[in-house]
């Protein structure tokens, strides 16, 4: 009944039909997309606040590992000047070895020439190895040790097997350095041990050593 008066009498109501409908649906949609734009900031924070705390968690897993790369530096420079001691240590006990080996060696011959007569001094025995002859304490029955390398060694008071077999390859390379730039490609790491095999008389371990080698490298 009152629906039917309405529309008897209120005819102007019919005709704002679709602006009421309209004023009754749009706050719905503005409340609807208020609460989804609430809904969705409230999310990006959250997103936001746990990005934060990784990039802070992060950050301070930087700081570490800075601090421990500079901790391993300091300590590789603590070990990198202990090394340059030693080495400079093993470089003036074999200088010292070697002046000592140098005055024993003048004082044996000192004696010897007293007692020397004027005959001439035996030929020093031959032997053969490799298919080479060589004399004993020959450093060129070692591979890689040439005439000039030879000499190089003899200046520096390296004169025997047994002294070659205690000289160590960093103070070999140090020879060959002060010999000259042509004498950088040779690598006397492998000396000291044919030079002991040699002194020792162990031919076969000697021949299968450089067999391995190649121009007396590994």
């Amino acid at each position: 009944m009152l629906f039917s008066y309405i529309l008897l009498h209120v005819p102007s109501f019919t005709d704002n039909l679709p602006v009421g409908l309209a004023l009754c649906i749009v706050p719905f949609i503005l409340g609807w997309l208020a609460a989804y734009v609430y809904h969705k900031v409230s999310a990006l924070r959250t997103e936001n606040t746990e990005l934060n705390a990784k990039v802070k968690e992060q950050t301070n897993e930087i700081t570490e590992l800075r601090m421990k790369i500079s901790q391993l530096e300091a300590d590789l420079e603590s070990k990198n000047n202990a090394l340059r001691k030693a080495k400079d240590d093993l470089i003036m006990c074999e200088s010292e070895r070697n002046a000592l080996r140098e005055q024993t060696e003048d004082g044996g011959k000192a004696k010897t020439a007293t007692k020397a007569t004027a005959a001439k001094a035996p030929a020093v025995p031959t032997f053969n190895f490799a298919g080479k002859k060589f004399k004993k304490d020959d450093l060129q029955i070692v591979e890689g040790i040439g005439p000039k390398i030879a000499e190089l060694l003899n200046k520096a008071g390296i004169e025997t097997w047994e002294q070659l077999a205690m000289t160590s390859p960093y103070r070999l390379r140090e020879i060959l350095d002060g010999g000259g730039s042509q004498f950088n490609i040779h690598d006397p790491e492998t000396w000291p041990q044919q030079a002991d095999l040699a002194a020792t008389g162990k031919w076969d371990d000697l021949k299968k050593l450089q067999d391995e080698l190649d121009g007396g490298k590994a």
